[in-house]
């Protein structure tokens, strides 16, 4: 967003400075037709002012989105603490259907304060990883996938169609706090207007912020996001890179925003199709 206010700068300036060389040809060329260069230099000026505000208003609205970005309400997690250093062990571990393999074995552990992202074209199996790891995987599972014992996951899914009813039967059915759960609605977003709808006939974007929303609420020691920015807008996805870059919780996610992954990822899995 500075970048690109920068850059409406830069165009503004160099636009001012191509009316004062018309204006300037004009002063100093005393041979020429100044009845043309006079017409030149206004024609040029008054593009000149035209393009400018132009430039100006779009700097205005992109300030307008900076300020709202630099004054994000922050989100909170229900991260609880756990003794053991790593959290989630994948060894050796494939994943088949009966027609194919989905990518070469893979090895990665992850650890308290980790984030780690897993990357990969698409087919190349990033979501049916996680479903491996939840135990939702309808293929063929080889090798070892280990969580360490007596420890909660907290999911942000794709597919939360499942999701209905009222907020309130929503928080008491998935054992959340509902204070806490509606506050975390309302910093993402959704009104209090919104609160006595049923979760199925919500904008797609607020089905999205409670599936989010429920993901924090819950007391978890590891969290696993599939495409946790999809229907999120700008303000939202700082709220979750600000939100992970605070608390860094582990945590486990597939996401093709480069600059999430930049911002919050500490380690980058790469899947490949097997050979």
């Amino acid at each position: 967003m500075k970048t690109d206010i920068k850059k409406l700068r830069q165009s503004q300036q160099q636009r001012q400075q191509w009316a004062k060389r018309a204006e300037g040809e004009k002063k100093n060329n005393s041979h020429a037709d100044k009845g043309f260069l006079g017409a030149k230099a206004a024609k040029m000026m008054k593009k000149s002012v035209t393009i400018n505000n132009r430039i100006e208003q779009a700097i205005n609205d992109k300030q307008g989105l900076l300020n709202n970005i630099d004054s994000i309400t922050p989100l909170s997690l229900n991260l609880q603490q756990d003794h053991h250093q790593t959290l989630l062990t994948i060894k050796d571990v494939t994943l088949s259907f009966p027609d194919r393999q989905l990518f070469a074995p893979l090895n990665f552990t992850v650890k308290q304060n980790e984030q780690v992202a897993l990357s990969g074209r698409n087919g190349t199996g990033k979501s049916s990883l996680i479903q491996a790891i939840c135990q939702q995987f309808p293929g063929n599972i080889n090798g070892t996938i280990e969580l360490a014992s007596n420890i909660t996951v907290s999911t942000v899914r794709q597919d939360y169609s499942d999701n209905s009813g009222n907020l309130t039967e929503f928080a008491k059915n998935n054992h959340l706090d509902l204070k806490l759960f509606l506050n975390l609605l309302h910093k993402l977003g959704v009104p209090r207007s919104a609160f006595n709808n049923r979760i199925e006939t919500m904008s797609m974007g607020q089905q999205k912020k409670v599936e989010l929303a429920r993901s924090l609420a819950t007391p978890a020691h590891l969290y696993i996001w599939d495409e946790p920015l999809n229907y999120l807008d700008t303000y939202n996805q700082e709220q979750l890179i600000d939100l992970i870059q605070a608390y860094k919780p582990p945590l486990l996610f597939v996401e093709h925003d480069h600059h999430f992954i930049e911002q919050v990822g500490s380690k980058i899995i790469q899947l490949n199709k097997d050979a």
